[in-house]
């Protein structure tokens, strides 16, 4: 899944977690963006630095079973106002289906590798080629991006983020209006 869906599905959750159980009413929605897109943002420097070339992965250990784990138990524990953002962190895993990739999700109780993307018929030398190849041999990734795409059309419609003045509101705070 790509980064903008990321982000939108785990907005929409957000904010009908907020109106629903009216919990997290001071997340940062800015914060929930940079925790749901944190395992690629750590991972993906990794694959392009060294180990795609190595090993045709760029699930690595930031999709890990342990990294998701230890993120939600330190902020569960340590931090409790910082529990959404363990919860978007751990969101990005369900949003990835990571049980379908288990060299990865469950490294290294299944060995020293990671999941290799060839097996999913995106086999590439180049990392950048890999997401282009990937996308057009498996058409159903296409349905889970439009759905992100749903979901933020859905997000900035309940919140009214095409008026200006809610627009730059977001931006600049990281809250939208929930007195709906």
């Amino acid at each position: 899944m790509l980064p903008p869906a990321h982000i939108s599905y785990t907005w929409a959750a957000l904010s009908l977690v907020q109106t629903r159980l009216n919990i997290f009413p001071d997340a940062d929605y800015r914060l929930a963006a940079l925790a749901a897109t944190a395992p690629d943002l750590i991972d993906k420097p990794l694959a392009w630095a060294y180990f795609y070339k190595r090993y045709k992965s760029a699930v690595l250990f930031a999709h890990t079973l342990w990294s998701f784990l230890a993120v939600l138990l330190l902020l569960w524990r340590k931090f409790p106002q910082w529990r959404i953002y363990g919860l978007a962190f751990v969101g990005h895993a369900i949003l990835d289906r990571l049980w379908f990739f288990p060299d990865t999700f469950y490294w290294p109780l299944r060995g020293w590798r990671f999941h290799v993307w060839g097996k999913r018929g995106s086999e590439q030398s180049e990392i950048g080629n890999a997401y282009w190849i990937a996308f057009t041999r498996r058409p159903e990734l296409w349905i889970w991006e439009l759905g992100g795409m749903l979901a933020l059309g859905w997000f900035v419609w309940r919140h009214q983020l095409y008026r200006l003045s809610n627009l730059m509101d977001f931006v600049r705070m990281g809250k939208v209006r929930l007195d709906e």
